[in-house]
């Protein structure tokens, strides 16, 4: 088993970050704590991709009471880079359980952009009431939950392309791409419930892919939840490959 260098690990960790950003963000050392209403996990997580500037059980209770002020459930997005090395096993200590994995999987663009889309693809640089539909659709997320991630995705100052794809002139499917120097993350890959099966994520992937090509993206990411078993056989069948795994560690809530 080849052994992840941790520097790609936490590359990617910070390129994901900058990408989406919480409304609130607060810098603590190498830490960066995030808070966004509760919504997704990512936007509501300590990223510790460095050392703190405390030592481990302050700096955990300051991680804590910064999520209880804002009544949010303390949680960190873990991974085999997060530091102090000692963390995964501090948390544990501390009553932190281990929730969602995700996986994280990479290709090259030069393979992606060889594909032909099936359908038409809008590549947009904003949210159209369209695009917001197909989502909202496809995701079942209540309308309060929609607008915050509508901010999420419009709060980032990167290269940003907002993707959605078209059947005989009906919405089938979305997506949201953002370029950071040589990678392009795909987030948010949605097909309308009426549409799934015809090959529309590949179209919206592809899509997304030449786009960010010519903005000199050379390779591309997206996170993957380990249960989803579609959408890992999607990406695998699209060329990409696991390269690591990251997972949330959340405080239980005290009997």
């Amino acid at each position: 088993m080849c052994l992840i260098d941790q520097s790609q690990i936490i590359e990617l960790e910070q390129v994901a970050s900058n990408a989406w950003i919480a409304e609130e963000t607060e810098r603590f050392g190498g830490w960066l704590l995030r808070a966004n209403s509760g919504i997704t996990r990512r936007a509501n997580s300590v990223l510790p991709v460095g050392p703190p500037p405390l030592p481990h059980d302050e700096a955990i209770e300051k991680a804590i009471e910064f999520y209880k002020e804002r009544d949010l459930i303390p949680r960190f997005q873990m991974s085999e880079a997060s530091k102090p090395i000692e963390l995964d096993r501090d948390l544990s200590e501390r009553g932190f359980s281990v929730g969602l994995q995700v996986e994280i999987h990479t290709a090259a663009i030069n393979h992606l952009v060889q594909k032909e889309p099936a359908f038409d693809v809008l590549i947009s640089n904003d949210i159209s009431d369209g695009w917001m539909s197909v989502y909202s659709e496809s995701s079942g997320y209540e309308h309060a939950s929609m607008e915050t991630r509508r901010d999420l995705m419009k709060r980032t100052s990167l290269q940003k392309a907002f993707a959605l794809a078209k059947i005989d002139r009906e919405l089938a499917g979305v997506g949201f791409g953002v370029v950071e120097d040589k990678w392009l993350g795909l987030f948010n890959i949605a097909v309308h419930p009426s549409m799934r099966g015809r090959g529309v994520a590949l179209a919206v992937n592809t899509a997304l892919a030449k786009w960010a090509h010519q903005r000199g993206a050379r390779s591309a990411y997206l996170q993957v939840e380990s249960e989803h078993i579609p959408a890992l056989k999607l990406y695998a069948k699209l060329g990409f490959q696991h390269l690591y795994t990251y997972w949330y560690r959340k405080l239980d809530e005290e009997e």
